[in-house]
């Protein structure tokens, strides 16, 4: 630290003190007492040493809650659906509880696809496209999928042609 922000540090406290001990003077004789000059310093100077301490002993800058410039609050010009799949995602990755909605989701993908192309899941040549990670996560209960699991279901379910 430089010496000039040190002094100006110990300054700005020399001015607490002499202001605080003025002020406790000022009230004393404003209440007509007679106030007691060192009691009155060795106060002042504890309370403005106490805060001192804290004030150099916090180490951090001071927050900043000032907002995000740089964060825009909708989605204006985004896709609302690939909006949507993009949450969906990243709360299933960050999920510390097993999450169904993503099943939901890649089922729903896979019968809208189905549909589209006039195939069924009963198919055995469909079951074969689907592949073993797609069927075992359309089949099964929820569990957490890693993220390359989720992206050979999504291709999975893009390949699909007639």
């Amino acid at each position: 630290m430089s010496p000039r922000r040190r002094f100006g540090r110990w300054l700005v406290r020399g001015v607490l003190v002499v202001a605080g001990v003025a002020g406790l003077t000022i009230f004393a004789a404003v209440e007509d007492t007679h106030p007691r000059p060192l009691p009155t310093v060795l106060l002042v100077c504890a309370v403005v040493a106490v805060f001192g301490m804290l004030t150099d002993s916090s180490g951090a800058n001071p927050a900043d809650w000032s907002p995000m410039s740089e964060y825009a609050g909708g989605t204006s010009g985004q896709d609302v659906g690939l909006a949507g799949n993009v949450r969906l995602l990243e709360n299933h990755l960050t999920a510390r509880e097993i999450d169904p909605l993503l099943q939901g989701r890649l089922a729903r993908m896979t019968g809208d696809r189905l549909s589209q192309l006039g195939l069924s899941r009963a198919d055995p040549a469909v079951a074969r496209r689907l592949g073993p990670t797609l069927t075992a996560v359309l089949d099964g209960s929820p569990r957490p999928l890693r993220r390359d699991e989720i992206e050979e279901c999504i291709r999975r379910i893009e390949e699909l042609t007639p």
